[in-house]
């Protein structure tokens, strides 16, 4: 008779993302053209590794919760779930105002215009060149979309994520909490073993 075997396997979605994001970064710094368009996948996925970081926490801290997120939290959002959280977290100290959750909370912008396909309509007078051409428009993106921009964004997400592990520590003994943010490993599993 075959061997039968239960197993329970978590995957962590953050870690992939955080993974693929920062291969498109590298792919990005060594274009000299079109560094564009791997920049703009990199820092959207950074951003939805953040988006899955907030729901793993949930997922260890509040599991009876998160088993229905989509009803408990429909249109609140990801600082809804955060604020969720943190209720759970007395210790974990943010000011939503303030760096780094405020620069990471306004990559959502970003986030929405690209994930949801929206056209941005905008306005402008362009300024001709001695040389008879005009200076090139700026999408509103682009300011969100320069190596260093990326590499920015990305320090203060594993930066905010990090200090919401920390605190996580403290109320939870999950395995994959022993790594840092975006560290750890992709999956964990347990099984059991059973003869047939």
């Amino acid at each position: 008779m075959p061997q039968l075997s239960s197993i329970e396997e978590e995957i962590y979605t953050h870690e992939y993302l955080w993974r693929s994001a920062s291969r498109l970064l590298e792919h990005a710094e060594k274009q000299t053209e079109g560094s564009f368009y791997f920049l703009l996948p990199s820092l959207l996925i950074s951003y939805m590794a953040f988006e899955a970081f907030v729901n793993f926490c949930g997922f260890v801290l509040l599991p009876e919760l998160w088993k229905d997120e989509k009803k408990h939290f429909k249109g609140k959002g990801i600082e809804g779930k955060l604020d969720k959280i943190v209720t759970k977290l007395p210790d974990f100290s943010w000011r939503k105002g303030e760096p780094p959750y405020q620069r990471i909370r306004n990559l959502e912008d970003f986030r929405d215009i690209v994930s949801h396909g929206k056209v941005v309509a905008t306005q402008y007078v362009a300024e001709w060149k001695k040389d008879g051409t005009h200076f090139q428009f700026m999408h509103y993106w682009d300011t969100y979309l320069s190596v260093e921009a990326v590499k920015r964004a990305r320090v203060d997400i594993k930066s905010f994520c990090q200090s919401l592990l920390v605190e996580l520590r403290k109320h939870s003994d999950h395995l994959h909490l022993n790594f840092n943010a975006f560290e750890g490993s992709l999956a964990s599993g347990t099984g059991i073993s059973k003869h047939g």
